[in-house]
């Protein structure tokens, strides 16, 4: 696909089928996270889980329902990709760095025919817990990973087009023009 067609359909889909995404799809949308650029090249900082257990999903649903009152965070996507870092990883980074890996992964879905939505409230509501909660502890994951941000991917109903607005922001243009 066209990068800026791939821009132009870009949405936060929030329906899925339950056909599950295929393990080459998978491994096409880590990779456009593998190529995220890192502050410092901190790579070794930073993990994806890519969770495709329907019991560990559903666990994460229910809780962060039972947490905030809301329902599923991933809207039943059958592909959670949990974006996590290390105690060495730099504080001031995280959030950055896992918000570039999220949109590459984004991206790449989107490119895929593939719906998908960045998710970071459910992450903020659960790692108030202790232990991240009883989702985090089902991925079985070692040790000292700390959830930083989400992508949920999957088949969807709902048809790719091109959105009617752009966002205008105010540019300054500074120089010779």
């Amino acid at each position: 696909m066209e990068f800026d067609h791939v821009l132009a359909v870009r949405s936060s889909v929030r329906r899925y089928t339950e056909e599950p995404v295929a393990e080459e799809d998978i491994e096409k949308i880590l990779a456009a996270a593998e190529r995220s650029p890192v502050g410092h090249f901190d790579y070794k900082n930073y993990a994806i889980a890519a969770v495709t257990d329907r019991k560990v999903l559903k666990l994460l649903a229910e809780e962060n329902q039972a947490l905030s009152g809301r329902g599923d965070p991933i809207y039943g996507a059958p592909l959670l990709l949990l974006i996590m870092s290390t105690p060495e990883a730099r504080e001031d980074s995280i959030k950055l760095n896992a918000g570039i890996m999220a949109e590459n992964m984004h991206l790449k879905a989107v490119d895929l025919g593939l719906g998908s939505i960045c998710i970071y409230s459910f992450i903020r509501t659960l790692n108030k817990q202790e232990g991240y909660g009883k989702y985090f502890q089902a991925l079985h994951l070692p040790e000292g990973l700390k959830p930083a941000m989400a992508v949920a991917v999957g088949h969807t109903p709902i048809p790719q087009r091109e959105r009617r607005f752009m966002a205008r922001f105010k540019v300054y243009r500074i120089g010779n023009q």
